[in-house]
């Protein structure tokens, strides 16, 4: 492509044959016809509301306007070279270059969205169309370029795009870490050449609970987890404290942080400009602090602080949101324990039969052994079997109590691979007793190809103790004889399900669409938290629980998971 020869808009346009020098008064030997005609020409491009260039057929630039000159703060010496320089932004230019070029060989108008560079270093975006202008025989004689300013429509998309990500994002419960990095990118794109940082704060200490900072290395943020939240520190320790948004034009030389050793970290990562605001919820209390960075010295125009806006409102939402949930995966575990304990104290007498017969064969295994060692001649092969026996029985207690100690423990959710066989069967060892007191016969129908999943094997052997002891509990007015419970595995869809079917009293419409209701119940001593408890644990596995009534009686609850959670 040839090199621009940029010229003034108080030259003449292109076909004119003498310079003008309008604004000095000079005519030279035009008459005053052509001098009306080019002061109209140079009045009419001034007047045009975008930045405009007039070009050669090869592409050259011939003529600009007013409002480009003012706006890129540069002539010839500035735009001639706009291919090689930084007046078109650098993520931009490749794709403006190829396009311009393709164009002017093709002769065909073009249109594409860039970032200029304005006088000031500030990048906008720029809706930049081309027109040629053909002559009679269809040749390119001229092409007429407009520049229309189109930064605060990019500005609003990108921040609408970026706040409907965000929602999603929050509604899903990701983790807070996740939410405010993706926020952090969301500023960056909307404000060019900023640096964001959101800093949750901890209020027992007080502390910076952590930084958050995708676009800063890792040695600028992991020092600010855990630094005290003092004014004379950093800006956000009065940003939070005073709940005031602090402008530091020059962190460097600002006087206020002389003495703070947070000074030199920032110098050291080549940051200057720092602006931190308070994240606030809705009545004033204060969640955190979200900065802004530049390498330069700056304050926040207009545009800076409507992103700021919009983005400690989204961290407010965030933030609250997530330390809703985590008092809430608190209080579900709390109730998930209860629910446990009141499980397992209705297997009270099973329990105690489990433990108590491999006891009883110990102590007859031993002395037996005693007998056969005081005999004469010892019977030592006969001891040697008796001991291999209380051995046995001894390891059979102690699995027995290991299930239960799992089961009674209260600790947080601990995903794993899972084989829901093998858990349903350490369930049916601890109940098989209770069942079989109660008369109930319990059949088990597992599939043997069942994938294994990722979960919390404690919390899911509770649902499926729940939802045996439910099915045993509905068996309660049905003659002994013929009382009777499948529990049953199968795959289903890409998912692991599991059944347990009974030949009970069954559930009315009603009690169907009310069953996992927490403190609805069906029994007079029951207090209903049961299956709400199991559906949140399903829930949180990523997985569903239902309930359906059987054609000949009774009812079926079951469960399934992605057999690939994780």
């Amino acid at each position: 492509m040839a090199t621009p020869q940029v010229t003034h808009p108080t030259q003449a346009p292109v076909g004119s044959h003498h310079r003008l020098d309008v604004r000095n008064g000079s005519r030279g030997d035009v008459d005053d016809a052509l001098l009306e005609r080019e002061l109209n020409a140079i009045a009419a491009i001034d007047g045009i509301p975008g930045l405009v260039a007039i070009l050669a057929p090869d592409g050259a630039i011939e003529t600009l306007n007013r409002q480009i000159v003012d706006y890129c703060g540069g002539g010839s010496e500035l735009l001639q070279h706009w291919q090689s320089n930084d007046v078109i932004h650098p993520d931009d230019l490749r794709q403006t270059r190829e396009t311009f070029q393709r164009a002017v060989s093709a002769g065909t108008p073009f249109q594409i969205e860039q970032r200029v560079r304005r006088h000031d270093g500030l990048y906008r975006w720029f809706d930049n169309r081309g027109v040629p202008v053909r002559a009679a025989n269809g040749q390119v004689v001229r092409w007429y370029i407009l520049l229309t300013d189109i930064d605060d429509r990019k500005r609003a998309e990108t921040l609408l795009a970026g706040e409907k990500q965000l929602l999603e994002l929050i509604a899903s419960s990701a983790p807070l870490p996740q939410v405010l990095g993706a926020l952090c990118q969301v500023v960056e794109k909307a404000a060019s050449d900023c640096y964001c940082d959101i800093h949750p704060i901890d209020w027992s200490g007080p502390t910076i609970q952590f930084s958050i900072a995708p676009s800063l290395p890792e040695s600028y943020t992991a020092p600010i987890a855990g630094t005290p939240l003092r004014g004379d520190l950093v800006p956000c320790g009065i940003a939070a404290t005073e709940n005031v948004q602090v402008i530091s034009e020059n962190f460097d030389t600002d006087p206020r942080w002389c003495a703070s050793p947070v000074r030199a970290h920032v110098r050291e990562h080549g940051l200057c400009a720092v602006w931190s605001t308070p994240i606030c919820t809705k009545r004033g209390d204060v969640l955190g602090t979200l900065c802004i960075y530049q390498r330069q010295p700056a304050r926040p125009l207009p545009l800076h602080q409507d992103i700021i806006a919009r983005a400690t409102h989204i961290a407010s939402i965030a933030i609250e949101r997530l330390r809703a949930e985590e008092a809430l995966a608190k209080v579900r575990t709390e109730l998930t324990h209860v629910s446990r304990v009141m499980s397992l104290g209705a297997l009270a007498a099973s329990i105690a039969h489990e433990v108590n017969q491999p006891l009883s064969g110990i102590v007859t295994n031993a002395n037996t052994c005693l007998r056969m060692l005081a005999a004469a001649p010892p019977n030592i092969d006969g001891a040697l079997e008796t001991a291999r026996r209380t051995i046995r029985d001894g390891n059979r207690a102690s699995e027995v109590i290991v299930r239960l100690r799992a089961l009674f423990q209260r600790k947080d959710f601990a995903a794993d691979v899972v084989n829901v066989n093998q858990a349903a069967c350490e369930v049916v060892a601890l109940s098989a007793q209770d069942l079989g007191r109660r008369g109930i016969t319990l059949v088990t129908d597992l599939d043997e190809n069942l994938p294994e999943v990722f979960g919390d094997r404690v919390q899911l052997q509770q649902v499926i103790l729940n939802l045996l002891l439910n099915a045993a509990d509905a068996l309660n007015a049905v003659d002994r004889a013929s009382r009777r419970i499948v529990l049953s595995t199968t795959i289903q869809d890409d998912c692991v399900q599991l059944s347990v079917c009974d030949n009970g009293t069954g559930l009315s419409p009603e009690e169907l669409t009310k069953v996992f209701d927490a403190f609805y119940t069906t029994k007079n001593d029951g207090m209903g938290i049961g299956l709400s408890v199991s559906q949140s644990i399903i829930e949180r596995h990523q997985g569903r629980l239902w309930a359906s009534t059987n054609a000949d009686g009774g009812a079926t609850f079951s469960f399934a998971l992605p057999s690939q959670l994780f």
